[in-house]
C-alpha cells in the first residue's frame, strides 16, 4: 500500500471515525458522507463573512488548527476532503450555522464546531453532509 492509499478516505475509516469522535445522533444524513472526495483540502483560508438566510456572523479566521494534536489534524483533513467542506458556500440557503451537525460558537465568534470532524468551521461554510437544523 503506498502512501497516497493512505490519505484515501474510505468507508471503513469514516465509520471508524465517526464512531471515535461519538457521533451517534445524526442519522441518516451521514451515509451522504461517503460520496466522493475533492484533494482540494480545504481546511485553510479567510472564514466566512455572512450567513445565508438573513443571519449575519463576524468575520473570522477558522483556519487555526493549533488546539488540535497531530492526530486530530490528520482525522480532519481525511475528513474535510472526503466531506468537500469548503469555508464559503455555494448553496444561497445552505451553510453550516443553519446545519444540524453545527456546534455554535465552539470557537468563538463566526467560528462553530463540527460533529463529523475536529477544529474550527466557518459559519458560511458548507459540506456534503449538510442537514436542515430542526
Amino acid at each position: 500500500m503506498n502512501s497516497k492509499d493512505n490519505d484515501r478516505v474510505t468507508r471503513r475509516r469514516f465509520l471508524q471515525s465517526i464512531g471515535i469522535a461519538g457521533v451517534v445522533g445524526a442519522g441518516g444524513s451521514l451515509l451522504t458522507a461517503c460520496g466522493g472526495s475533492d484533494d482540494s483540502g480545504g481546511d485553510g483560508g479567510d472564514g466566512g463573512s455572512s450567513a445565508s438566510g438573513g443571519e449575519t456572523t463576524a468575520s473570522a479566521d477558522c483556519s487555526d488548527l493549533s488546539s488540535l494534536s497531530d492526530a486530530q489534524k490528520k482525522q480532519r483533513k481525511q475528513m474535510v476532503s472526503s466531506l468537500q467542506y469548503v469555508e464559503e458556500t455555494p448553496e444561497d440557503k445552505k451553510n453550516c450555522a443553519n446545519c444540524q451537525l453545527y456546534i455554535k460558537s465552539e470557537y468563538g465568534e463566526g467560528c462553530g464546531g463540527c460533529q463529523l470532524f475536529p477544529g474550527p468551521v466557518a459559519a458560511n461554510g458548507y459540506c456534503n453532509s449538510w442537514a436542515p437544523a430542526s
